[in-house]
């Protein structure tokens, strides 16, 4: 995402401002930009920026429930997916190579499944499959995933209203957003770090 983003910058640098970035995220179609919300993240687009976009286009209040719908709908249409047509040849494509998807202990379970929405790096998309295709349940897989997505996409979403009004006090509750967003990140990662291991 970040190359992305550097790409666009640079090759926009005579035109790139506030201003059309601004009019370029106002000017998305509501209902087109949902549906690409919705569906374009399950096939791999980044989802920071439709977060980011969505703070654009919506606003902070507004985005943030565009968004929580999307993570909600993405998780179940996710683990649908991945308990459907697909598991069983991914599995056995992953048994010719010589892997296999580790069992999870029951009690590593939710700190499995919050180590990864907490991770940054892995593709959203990748780590919504590559955990559904466990045997972590759906009521772990949704109710604890959910709440962390839906928290990290706090500073995004805020970020892109930021652009429309560039509140002082607006940009420094979003550092304090992102102060301890990192620094819940990091006890998290400390707390279930070496847990999630497989079932010995």
């Amino acid at each position: 995402m970040a190359v992305l983003a550097g790409w666009f910058a640079y090759t926009h640098r005579a035109d790139l401002s506030r201003e059309t970035l601004i009019a370029y995220g106002e000017k998305l179609p509501a209902v087109a930009f949902t549906a690409a919300f919705l569906i374009l993240p399950l096939l791999g687009c980044p989802l920071g920026i439709f977060l980011v976009l969505a703070g654009v286009r919506f606003g902070f209040g507004g985005g943030m429930i565009l968004s929580s719908v999307a993570i909600i709908f993405h998780h179940l249409a996710a683990f649908r997916i991945a308990h459907g047509w697909f598991r069983d040849p991914v599995r056995r494509w992953l048994d010719r190579a010589g892997y296999a998807i580790p069992p999870i202990q029951q009690k590593h379970r939710s700190g499995f499944t919050a180590l990864a929405a907490i991770v940054r790096g892995p593709p959203f998309f990748a780590k919504l499959y590559l955990l559904a295709l466990t045997d972590i349940p759906f009521s772990t897989y949704f109710w604890v995933g959910v709440p962390i997505y839906i928290l990290f996409s706090l500073l995004p979403v805020g970020t892109g209203a930021a652009l429309t009004s560039f509140d002082p006090t607006w940009i420094s509750v979003l550092i304090g957003i992102a102060t301890l967003l990192l620094l819940a990140g990091f006890g998290l990662r400390r707390r279930f770090a070496g847990k999630p291991g497989g079932s010995g």
